[in-house]
């Protein structure tokens, strides 16, 4: 009688240690399966790459002299080009411009070399690898897509997480009415389109991005989370907040321990 009973106990407590096991199991899978379903969504340029002592370079090639690097942080296109440009490059503005992007956009091989220029913005890499254990990562950028493999390259470089991960480009044919076409779309309606698209296929939960003009898109799409990671230099904390950031971070820093979570 006693063995029966210690039986009993033994059965009944090998079946709620298989229950707590079970239990577990399916509480880390379910978990696993959020993991992988939410997204962030995060801008290269400006934003994970320092692009200004490349611009810098861009601006020495179409110019023929030295543009400064606080010239770069502080102002516009437009507006560095009627610092420094001559009188005759000011005659030659429609050409210049279109030069300007194909250096910028690397359909020039004087572009590429420049992108030996870019640095890492600090803390950035690292926060992205924490980040990338719990969720997927969309790297969404300006730059075309025949620059794939540099842009790939440069991030794995710097110690960006690049496998498991989405990067989504524009096309050339985006940049025609920067470059000076009548038609063709705007910056932003790029990537409207782009980030449309993404928003499709993605639970996104979080992006991260530099320019101000953007957060109008991703408050469109009604993303929970719309970080503005300060360009101080030319933009205050309330241009991103005014275009639809939710907050606004001076460093990736700030970041490392805000894990992306479910909404």
């Amino acid at each position: 009688m006693t063995y029966n009973s210690r039986s009993d106990t033994t059965r009944a407590s090998m079946r709620r240690n298989d229950i707590k096991e079970f239990m577990e199991y399916t509480l880390e899978s379910r978990l696993s399966e959020v993991n992988v379903m939410i997204s962030v969504v995060v801008d290269v340029d400006d934003t994970l790459i320092d692009t200004e002592r490349r611009i810098q370079g861009v601006w020495r090639q179409i110019l023929g002299r030295e543009v400064s690097l606080q010239a770069v942080q502080t102002l516009s296109s437009q507006q560095i080009f009627e610092k420094y440009a001559s009188a005759g490059q000011k005659g030659r503005v429609s050409e210049l411009r279109r030069r300007f992007w194909d250096i910028l956009l690397c359909s020039e091989e004087v572009g590429i070399e420049l992108l030996e220029l870019e640095e890492p913005i600090p803390f950035a890499a690292s926060t992205l690898q924490t980040w990338s254990k719990r969720c997927m990562l969309v790297y969404l950028t300006g730059r075309p897509e025949t620059t794939r493999d540099l842009t790939l390259g440069k991030l794995k470089e710097f110690g960006f997480p690049t496998d498991d991960i989405q990067l989504v480009m524009y096309n050339l044919e985006d940049y025609a009415h920067a470059r000076g076409a009548s038609s063709g779309p705007t910056l932003v309606e790029a990537r409207s389109r782009l980030f449309s698209s993404v928003s499709k296929q993605h639970d996104v939960v979080r992006v991260v991005d530099d320019y101000p003009g953007y957060f109008t898109i991703y408050r469109q799409f009604e993303i929970p989370e719309r970080i503005g990671l300060l360009r101080s230099k030319r933009f205050s904390p309330q241009e991103y907040i005014n275009q639809g950031a939710t907050r606004v971070v001076e460093s990736w820093k700030q970041l490392e321990d805000d894990l992306p979570k479910p909404i």
